[in-house]
């Protein structure tokens, strides 16, 4: 399974905030700059940028019968809200492509379909393919340039797979690739993904639960996207349009959480997800329950680029 991340489908992308577009839309530093902060950028200590050690799911079991973690069981296939992603690309913080995963086992962002055994290993047919929007939508020639210098570094990409525990990601590309999300440990600092480690960049539960804190007035609205950095430190002072290629990454039925709570509704007080529910059934009890009838204003802490 193969798709191509492109501008075809932006319209299905909702409107940026006008300040954001605003935002977006000066100038960048120049582009000579680009290169230079690739090269001298350097990688953060190994120890403040490690997480747990977790299973890795992707290599080829010996039995489709296997659990695809320690302690979770087989895949539920009902669940497609939380296997589904959707994922948008910026190149200089320009949104480039736009696409929606439909493979419950996962999918592999990178420039072309593998192709040795070895790849093969990561990347089972089973995972969806997911290629970089070209380069051609970049209109500045130097930085389209340094953006296919990039690219010879990310021939190998990264996979992603979404469940209801969260967002994972394992990094097989040369180049580096930083992140941040609401698992993050430091905030203000760069977080490295090192290679071949599975890495947990999104904690559905958690999000919920900082939802619920937010509706109980004790806290912010929780963000609900995960942000890839190729090539260059983040998060950091740098402005994120001067990103040379940003992903981001959201499960589906969180997106539509996030949706609801921003429109007008009135209920009863939201309510703690039930154990006994099944996930699919919470997620749209939690769409009626997260609406009050004293609307707080939505706002995130990092709004450089929002969808």
């Amino acid at each position: 399974r193969a798709g191509i991340a492109n501008g075809s489908s932006l319209n299905e992308v909702v409107e940026m905030d006008s300040s954001t577009i605003d935002d977006l839309i000066k100038e960048p530093p120049c582009v000579d700059d680009y290169l230079g902060i690739i090269k001298r950028s350097p990688s953060p200590p190994q120890e403040t940028c490690r997480n747990p050690l977790i299973p890795d799911w992707w290599v080829q079991q010996p039995s489709p019968a296997l659990p695809l973690m320690n302690g979770y069981s087989g895949y539920e296939q009902h669940h497609l809200g939380y296997s589904q992603m959707v994922i948008n690309f910026y190149y200089s913080g320009k949104l480039v492509g736009h696409i929606a995963t439909s493979c419950s086992e996962g999918c592999r962002i990178s420039l072309s379909q593998p192709s040795s055994h070895g790849e093969k290993l990561y990347a089972s047919d089973a995972l969806e393919h997911i290629r970089f929007p070209s380069a051609e939508t970049i209109q500045n020639e130097r930085q389209k340039q340094i953006t296919r210098k990039l690219f010879g570094h990310l021939e190998r990409g990264v996979l992603l797979h979404s469940n209801r525990q969260g967002i994972f990601i394992k990094r097989l590309c040369q180049g580096r690739v930083f992140w941040s999300g609401n698992t993050m440990v430091y905030k203000d600092r760069p977080n490295k993904l090192d290679r071949d480690e599975v890495v947990k960049i999104f904690d559905t539960s958690l999000f919920f639960r900082d939802l619920q804190q937010y509706y109980n007035n004790q806290g912010r609205f929780p963000e609900s996207r995960v942000m890839l950095c190729f090539g260059e430190e983040f998060p950091d002072a740098v402005p994120l349009r001067s990103k040379l290629i940003l992903v981001q990454v959201e499960q589906l039925c969180v997106k539509q959480v996030v949706e609801e709570a921003g429109k007008t509704c009135s209920s009863s007080n939201p309510m703690l997800p039930i154990a006994d529910e099944t996930q699919h059934d919470q997620v749209y009890r939690i769409f009626q329950d997260i609406c009050t009838t004293h609307q707080r204003p939505i706002f995130r802490e990092n709004q450089q680029i929002a969808v």
